[in-house]
């Protein structure tokens, strides 16, 4: 990188040493699907790059996903990129006052992010009910396992949550099992999760 470079950032903030992405290798390939973070639109809201790269170095497909205002469900700029069994897959925040929520999309091969339809993992909504007196809170939690063609979601729903998060009115667990139908994420019953506002 030199200052003659046209991309849209000030060069001198990255260092050599600076850590950009990460990588995992594919089940039964020679090949990487390696994630990198878009640093060259910091004004702009979080985006980042999927792209799969052969043993010798060359690309042989990358893809932009876009991400919601800001990263308020990534713990760190690396944990919304991962891999479980086969499958790879991103986080994407939802957004708003006093909302955070965790979509996940999951692929095996590199994938135009809109052709994938995302998983809901988890919701923060400050604002999901009252008491008359002020706002509270509920969240939706989940552990997931993948099949071969299925993903099985542990939610955990708590409603009614105290300031301080320590008491709920109600706590509810229930499990979502979702099938691959035509590249497709499809719940077995979606009764219940449609009904949590994300």
């Amino acid at each position: 990188m030199n200052k003659n470079d046209t991309i849209d950032f000030e060069y001198k903030q990255l260092k050599q040493s600076d850590t950009i992405g990460k990588y995992y290798r594919k089940l039964n390939s020679p090949n990487y699907i390696l994630y990198l973070n878009d640093i060259t639109n910091k004004k702009l809201s979080p985006s980042q790059f999927i792209i799969e790269v052969g043993s010798k170095g060359k690309i042989i497909k990358s893809e932009r996903y876009v991400n919601g205002f800001y990263l308020c469900c990534w713990n760190n700029k690396f944990d919304g990129f991962g891999k479980i069994n086969d499958y790879f897959y991103i986080k994407s925040c939802g957004t708003g006052s006093a909302f955070c929520s965790t979509q996940l999309y999951f692929f095996k091969e590199v994938t135009p992010q809109e052709n994938l339809n995302p998983i809901i993992k988890s919701v923060f909504n400050g604002m999901c009910e009252t008491n008359g007196k002020k706002w509270l809170a509920c969240t939706l939690e989940s552990t997931f396992k993948t099949t071969e063609n299925s993903i099985i979601f542990n939610y955990e729903y708590k409603s009614g949550i105290s300031k301080n998060r320590k008491k709920y009115k109600k706590i509810e667990k229930f499990d979502v099992v979702y099938h691959l139908k035509n590249n497709v994420w499809v719940a077995s019953d979606t009764t219940r999760i449609s009904q949590i506002q994300y």
